[in-house]
């Protein structure tokens, strides 16, 4: 299985430490590659009419419609992985889902049948955590793509202050690469 993992948080912190720990928990045979957002040039969505007609956008040219667009169907699973920020994803989850959106374009539904899963944490606990959750699950609607779970745990604004319960991440894993 090939896996991407999209890293929304804005700073090197909990969330790269919980990928770190998915990553050792992957069995060597997947190909992992993980996209971290903050280090990606990837300018906002224009919302252009040439957008909702012809699919790419011929306005922006950036690091993202270069190197990732093309690339972005080859995988078998896409992990969000995202603090929770307001009761939602954080703003370049946002942007990153805005780029590739595909509700006007059917040939663009780069998850079709895939899976789709999220990883979310944070301070604000398990009403934030179902609103992240259920906004994936609205992208599994409009991308045709499976729902592959959810995983959540409490960190602080401390980096390394997070509680990572390992036997429910190795179900996660077992049941999203199943």
């Amino acid at each position: 299985m090939k896996i991407l993992i999209i890293n929304g948080s804005h700073r090197k912190g909990n969330t790269d430490i919980f990928i770190k720990e998915f990553k050792s928990n992957i069995d060597k045979n997947h190909s992992l590659r993980i996209l971290n957002l903050r280090e990606l040039e990837m300018k906002l969505p224009d919302g252009c009419e040439i957008c909702g007609e012809s699919g790419i956008c011929p306005n922006i040219k950036d690091q993202f419609s270069n190197e990732i667009e093309p690339t972005i169907r080859n995988y078998d699973i896409y992990v969000i992985t995202t603090p929770t920020w307001d009761d939602g994803i954080t703003p370049l989850t946002k942007i990153f889902w805005d780029r590739i959106v595909s509700w006007c374009h059917k040939d663009r539904m780069y998850l079709k049948g895939k899976k789709l899963a999220v990883v979310t944490h944070g301070m604000a606990g398990e009403k934030s955590w179902n609103n992240v959750i259920n906004w994936v699950k609205s992208v599994c609607v409009w991308e045709k793509c499976h729902f592959g779970g959810s995983f959540t745990f409490k960190s602080s604004s401390k980096i390394g202050d997070i509680k990572i319960d390992k036997i429910q991440l190795q179900q996660f894993i077992k049941d999203l690469i199943s």
